[in-house]
């Protein structure tokens, strides 16, 4: 499964697009580009086991969050509300986008995107987004307080 992973993502993860999300914190500990990388994983993952298109998977979970500023601290008022239409523009230029992967990057945000996904592969790439989220800021919060407690 490694290997159709890796034929399905390398080319994007090859491009120095996608590699500048290396330089953008995104939760907590990771970058950008981790975070993707994670959620493209896990999605394909799950997208194997319930024989889904897992092409559109991988591509959309890559680009999902393709925008280029510090969330916390500039870019748009009301990101999670907004940035998901930056990264579906910045993919556009970057890659012919098939409709599943412009569902994916468009909904998975779901359900502050107010229309849910229209494919399963979306909702499935929107829910290991948020786990992923949620999952990095509980640790982080664990982290914290190991932190505090030792001082």
């Amino acid at each position: 499964m490694d290997d159709e992973f890796l034929a399905i993502a390398t080319p994007l993860l090859e491009h120095p697009v996608v590699k500048a999300l290396a330089q953008y914190n995104h939760h907590k500990a990771k970058t950008r580009l981790e975070h993707v990388k994670e959620v493209a994983w896990l999605s394909f993952l799950w997208g194997k086991r319930l024989s889904l298109d897992c092409r559109a998977i991988v591509r959309g979970a890559l680009l999902h969050d393709l925008f280029f500023y510090d969330w916390m601290r500039e870019g748009p008022r009301l990101h999670g509300f907004r940035h998901h239409n930056i990264a579906l523009a910045n993919a556009r230029r970057l890659t012919e986008l098939s409709p599943k992967e412009i569902d994916i990057i468009k909904r998975h945000m779901w359900p502050l995107t107010i229309i849910p996904p229209r494919y399963a592969e979306s909702l499935v790439v929107c829910m290991v987004d948020t786990f992923c989220s949620v999952r990095d800021y509980l640790k982080g919060k664990k982290d914290e307080k190991c932190v505090s407690n030792r001082r």
